[in-house]
């Protein structure tokens, strides 16, 4: 028999405020079964495992909206997707706060180091070879060539590749994804680089001072534990490329 609770009896029973359950009601999250000829908002027994499930996806901070959808929906295939996208979010914001923890308790600031979220974004890579701070040419030639191809440039990358006097290297233009590539030659590969949180280190010393700032900003890494998920790209601003800040990728941000 479905036992009948007022709301009193079903607070009792679950453990969840008054207050809260006329929360969920005024969000229709919740409601009353009935009302009593008194007036009185009236329970039934299944209803304790519904308001424990809402109770606990709130606590996971699991928006209101989408609580909403998922008790609305009866395709249990659709419900299981719903559930592991909020896995996949409340996973992204432990690695977050991991990540703020470990940078905040490793005293970061001191060294100049920073923490940058980059926003997925599509490269365009070609190869080139130069000396040590010399690569603004090529910069300027491929960035004419795209220009060219009305590509629009959001950002420059340098990944580096092989050498010591001469220097292979990948030099990469971050431009919006709906951009047509085709009418491009010699190009090395196109990549969609995922959202990441980096390790960034300002560098403002000569170019032949790069490799100094390559071995601080892997020794920090290394110091305090972060796994690196790519290599450092070299991350350029301005018209004339002298705005440079190191980039280390740590950890790679899941997206639905």
């Amino acid at each position: 028999m479905n036992k009948l609770m007022t709301i009193q009896e079903f607070s009792d029973r679950t453990g969840i405020p008054k207050s809260t359950l006329r929360f969920y009601e005024s969000k229709n999250l919740l409601l009353p079964i009935e009302r009593s000829s008194n007036g009185y908002r009236i329970y039934a027994d299944h209803q304790v495992a519904i308001v424990k499930l809402i109770s606990t996806l709130r606590i996971a901070d699991v928006p209101i909206t989408k609580i909403q959808n998922y008790l609305q929906e009866h395709d249990e295939s659709v419900r299981q997707n719903m559930m592991s996208e909020w896995v996949r979010t409340i996973r992204n914001k432990r690695d977050l706060l991991d990540v703020s923890l470990r940078y905040l308790e490793s005293d970061s600031l001191r060294d100049a180091i920073y923490l940058i979220d980059k926003n997925d974004e599509k490269i365009i890579w070609f190869v080139e070879q130069s000396t040590t701070g010399k690569f603004g040419e090529h910069f300027v030639k491929r960035a004419s060539e795209l220009k060219q191809c009305n590509i629009r440039i959001k950002s420059y990358y340098l990944n580096y590749l092989s050498g010591r006097d001469v220097i292979k290297a990948q030099i990469g233009f971050g431009v919006p994804d709906d951009m047509q590539t085709n009418s491009l030659s010699d190009v090395d590969f196109i990549e969609h680089m995922p959202s990441c949180i980096c390790l960034a280190l300002p560098f403002k010393e000569h170019p032949t001072k790069l490799k100094d700032g390559y071995q601080k900003l892997l020794q920090y890494a290394l110091q305090h534990k972060w796994v690196p998920t790519r290599s450092i790209l070299e991350w350029y601003r301005g018209e004339d490329f002298t705005q440079l800040d190191l980039l280390l990728p740590v950890i790679q941000v899941e997206t639905s």
